[in-house]
């Protein structure tokens, strides 16, 4: 079972992002002690029953309909492209989103469910790619992201992998740094996890046991919408992170509920330490 310890301040969140420099964050407005990217999730257990293509399915339709609203669609055999794109775009897919700024995962802990406890997760990313062989962050065409990213449409996994060279199946989630292609990509320091099929053992908290490899954080109910008037203090908000006019006027409301109480405080003073 992963470590989970609780989270109260906006201090503690900047600790964390200051003492483990090298993890990537992740936020979830409720507790779900859980890491599963959106395709594999329990909302879409009962479809995937009844149409084991379900993946495949969404894929493929996204594909074909998507030219109708963009002007330069990935090519069609772009595999790792189209998943970055649908990932962006809402559809369920077999990316997770990570982030490299703490703040901004706390955002997403923080900026709804206000009657729920909400968690923040921690993961040093090279330590699980170690599981898939690999060292560090590869690139956008390294052959297991390739594989994960083409699975979905290939119904012989051993000839993929013999035509991408591996030696074997890769069996666990790998972490990639995405092409930044999306203004959003870049406003969030974003970072994916990209998942096989999941099985028992498999997951990223079967994996990274040790607490510097993954950590849980608990964001208890009571203190989300002090640590998010903090992050909109700190310039994380709404339209930052999601920069459309939408975004702008949840922003701007948002704002207007809680400002209007603002009386300037004594400036903070601090001791020299050198």
């Amino acid at each position: 079972m992963t470590d989970t310890f609780t989270l109260y301040k906006i201090e503690h969140a900047i600790e964390l992002g200051t003492t483990l420099t090298d993890n990537w964050f992740r936020g979830h407005p409720q507790a779900y002690n859980e890491l599963s990217p959106g395709i594999f999730r329990k909302k879409y257990e009962i479809l995937r029953t009844l149409r084991p293509d379900l993946e495949f399915f969404i894929i493929e339709n996204f594909k074909r309909e998507a030219h109708a609203y963009i002007s330069h669609p990935p090519d069609y055999n772009d595999h790792t492209s189209w998943l970055f794109l649908m990932q962006h775009h809402g559809a369920p897919t077999r990316l997770l989103d990570w982030t490299r700024n703490v703040l901004i995962a706390l955002y997403f802990a923080v900026r709804n469910h206000e009657d729920e406890d909400g968690e923040l997760w921690s993961m040093r990313p090279d330590n699980l790619n170690k599981h898939n062989g690999l060292f560090g962050k590869p690139t956008p065409i390294n052959p297991v992201l390739a594989f994960l990213a083409s699975e979905p449409s290939h119904n012989n996994p051993e000839e993929l992998a013999r035509q991408l060279d591996l030696p074997s199946i890769p069996k666990y989630p790998f972490a990639v740094l995405p092409p930044t292609k999306f203004q959003r990509l870049v406003n969030q320091s974003a970072a994916f996890t990209i998942h096989p099929t999941p099985f028992s053992g498999g997951t990223i908290p079967d994996i990274l046991t040790d607490r510097k490899d993954l950590v849980r954080y608990i964001i208890p109910k009571k203190n989300k919408l002090k640590l998010r008037l903090a992050l909109e203090a700190l310039g994380i908000m709404e339209h930052t992170l999601f920069p459309d006019l939408d975004s702008l006027s949840k922003s701007i409301i948002f704002r207007a509920h809680h400002s209007f109480a603002y009386g300037p405080p004594e400036p903070p003073q601090w001791k020299n330490e050198e």
